[in-house]
């Protein structure tokens, strides 16, 4: 199980880093799609370590329910309260990108890179 973990942990990673890449490539939708989908690993990486398991869903609201839910953690309900647009812009952003025509803009992206590093760094407190 901790090698399947830390798969999730490698890939969240590797979503976040193509998101970089395409930001500065300015390719806005495709940024926005990776950081949602690294957002989705690191939350299901890091309930896997609190519980040994994790929902099967894409709904990030979800998952941090989750994780918010089994930890008590403040800070992630404080995060939440803070960038629960940007939240909503990362899910439509997993969604658009199969089934709708989106766009974003440079600044929802920048916002979105913001969650994620506060999200990351919120959830690295929880992996020990």
């Amino acid at each position: 199980m901790k090698e399947e973990n830390e798969i999730l942990k490698q890939r969240a990673e590797k979503f976040y880093n193509y998101a970089i890449k395409a930001f500065g490539n300015n390719d806005f939708e495709i940024a926005a799609f990776n950081l949602e989908q690294s957002a989705q690993l690191y939350l299901k990486y890091t309930l896997s370590i609190l519980i040994g398991d994790f929902p099967k869903t894409h709904q990030l609201r979800k998952l941090i329910e989750d994780v918010i839910r089994v930890s008590q953690n403040e800070e992630l309900k404080e995060l939440v309260e803070k960038f629960h647009n940007v939240i909503a812009d990362l899910e439509t952003a997993y969604i658009s990108s199969r089934y709708l025509p989106a766009s974003f803009y440079k600044k929802q992206v920048e916002n979105m890179i913001d969650f994620v590093n506060q999200l990351k760094s919120s959830l690295e407190k929880l992996w020990t």
